[in-house]
């Protein structure tokens, strides 16, 4: 492995834990959320480069090769003979066996996101009609208010949403979600969904995400503030929207911290000042470019030709046979 690869594989898990140490609250959203976006894809692609290891690497190593050597079912018996296992196989499914959970995790990502747009659709098709600011009201009991994530961006309104809400409160909440269209969340929360998805399993991961989410939702309710100037009208909002339902398939006004996203709205949260914001802004960098260079070296892991002998391909069932003396 190359001296700059080494360095970024070593650099890799102390850049995805630097940010749950930062006071990314008090900095812009747009510099938290590109660091936290940063550390997603880089636990995704150390999730990645593990698997790659393990499948590529690790036959080539001594220690598999003695393993393999070894042979089990001589010095374990019990194994073959009465579970009817072999060690051979159980190495190889080993071997197998990250990959093969970073493929089933996405997978379950896809249906999710598939039974979520298949049920967003069935309820727009039976829409009451068209609502304020262009958006499309929904029959539901539940105080909701959202922008649909896959497909064309349509803001969804309920008419318990209308009914509860007053002109300015409606006003902020349905800017709130033209902010995630027009500042281009939908794709960032789809890509960051991809991205937890393969770092599932390592931990962190799911606080990384809420990081995000976070971020864009306080950059939503700046956006809707600039517009209204009235962000004690979308704090009234999102107190209303808590109370009610989750829409499948939809980003809703009351996603992700509602609580802190309220004390940033009351200003009870004071901004960062020049130079923690331009430091964090630094770091924000860095991370980004140690992401670029540690998915610059994954091809190469997954290119690598094996040198040794011991491979998936080289390996069988068979046993050597050693001389008693």
């Amino acid at each position: 492995m190359a001296l700059v690869e080494l360095g970024v594989v070593l650099v890799a898990p102390l850049a995805i834990a630097l940010p749950h140490v930062l006071p990314l609250h008090r900095v812009t959203p747009s510099t938290a959320a590109t660091i936290w976006l940063s550390v997603l894809a880089l636990r995704a692609l150390m999730a990645i480069g593990g698997a790659l290891f393990v499948f590529v690497y690790l036959p080539q190593t001594g220690l598999y090769s003695a393993v393999v050597e070894w042979c089990w079912h001589e010095a374990l018996p019990m194994l073959s003979t009465h579970l009817g296992l072999s060690a051979h196989p159980l190495l190889h499914a080993a071997i197998i066996l990250p990959g093969l959970a970073l493929a089933v995790s996405i997978v379950w990502l896809l249906f999710g996101l598939t039974r979520g747009w298949l049920l967003l659709r069935a309820r727009l098709r039976h829409a009451i009609g068209e609502g304020p600011l262009g958006s499309t009201v929904i029959e539901d009991d539940n105080i909701v208010v959202g922008v649909t994530g896959l497909g064309r961006g349509r803001i969804v309104v309920s008419r318990a949403a209308l009914r509860a809400m007053d002109p300015d409160e409606m006003q902020a909440s349905l800017n709130h979600e033209l902010g995630h269209m027009r500042r281009r969340h939908r794709p960032v929360l789809l890509l960051a969904s991809l991205l937890a998805a393969l770092g599932r399993l390592l931990p962190g991961t799911a606080a990384a995400e809420a990081g995000l989410r976070f971020s864009l939702e306080r950059d939503a309710d700046e956006y809707a503030v600039r517009a209204t100037r009235d962000p004690l009208a979308l704090a009234s909002a999102i107190c209303k929207a808590a109370t009610g339902g989750r829409l499948a398939g939809a980003t809703s006004l009351s996603g992700s911290s509602v609580t802190r996203r309220l004390d940033h709205l009351e200003g009870q949260i004071a901004p960062a000042g020049r130079r923690l914001e331009r430091a964090i802004r630094v770091v924000a960098a860095v991370l980004l470019v140690t992401a670029l260079a540690l998915a610059a070296t994954v091809p190469s892991w997954a290119l690598a030709v094996p040198k040794s002998e011991h491979t998936l391909s080289a390996t069988g069932d068979d046993c050597p046979h050693h001389d008693a003396g």
